[in-house]
């Protein structure tokens, strides 16, 4: 298994009970990356649909410490930066979509569209024709210490962001716990899952 454990990795992640399905977190990802619609590197979606339980919660990629899709992609598209973050190197993916069947969370994306290439506006550009595309926890946003576009704009706190610890003590400060089941908190934060989930 692919592994980074650094507990510095900072991540969004949702605080479902937060959510209140306005969208917000799409509008503002897709206006800051200039991306065509049908490209959602987040997107609120409906759970346990048509039960009593059915509500919408967004997706998106968690960048998770022990990550699948970097295990099962075949040209090593996917790798690890310093920062612990998995990015997609355009020049190698194939389009095969392993790394959509080997993520639990439904991340990878493949859009069709032609979007934008990267510019000094949009740096980590997106990827069209089928190649995968996902969620970059706006690395550009950040090293000008600004939060992700979609935590930053949530008006109800339904996206968190930070490391492990601070992710901790936000769940603590909201009252509530990750939204991850034990096994799923150990994919997205490997050794660190223990101090996100309660108990």
């Amino acid at each position: 298994m692919s592994t980074n454990q650094s507990n510095d990795t900072a991540r969004v992640i949702p605080n479902w009970e937060s959510c209140i399905d306005c969208g917000a977190c799409e509008v503002a990802c897709q206006r800051t990356w200039d991306l065509p619609p049908e490209t959602n590197r987040i997107e609120v979606v409906a759970l346990e649909h048509g039960t009593e339980d059915e509500a919408q919660k967004p997706m998106q990629c968690y960048n998770c410490a022990e990550a699948p899709c970097v295990d099962v992609c075949p040209t090593d598209a996917l790798l690890f930066r310093d920062d612990g973050t998995v990015r997609v190197s355009g020049d190698l993916c194939i389009g095969c979509h392993y790394c959509g069947v080997g993520c639990p969370f439904g991340a990878p994306q493949y859009p069709d569209a032609e979007v934008p290439e990267a510019d000094e506006m949009n740096p980590l550009g997106a990827r069209g024709n089928g190649l995968m595309d996902k969620c970059t926890t706006c690395e550009p946003r950040q090293e000008e210490d600004l939060e992700p576009a979609c935590s930053s704009e949530c008006p109800t706190d339904a996206l968190l962001f930070g490391t492990p610890d601070e992710l901790s003590e936000k769940l603590d400060e909201e009252g509530t716990s990750t939204p991850f089941e034990p096994e799923a908190a150990r994919i997205v934060f490997g050794d660190d899952a223990d101090s996100v989930i309660s108990e």
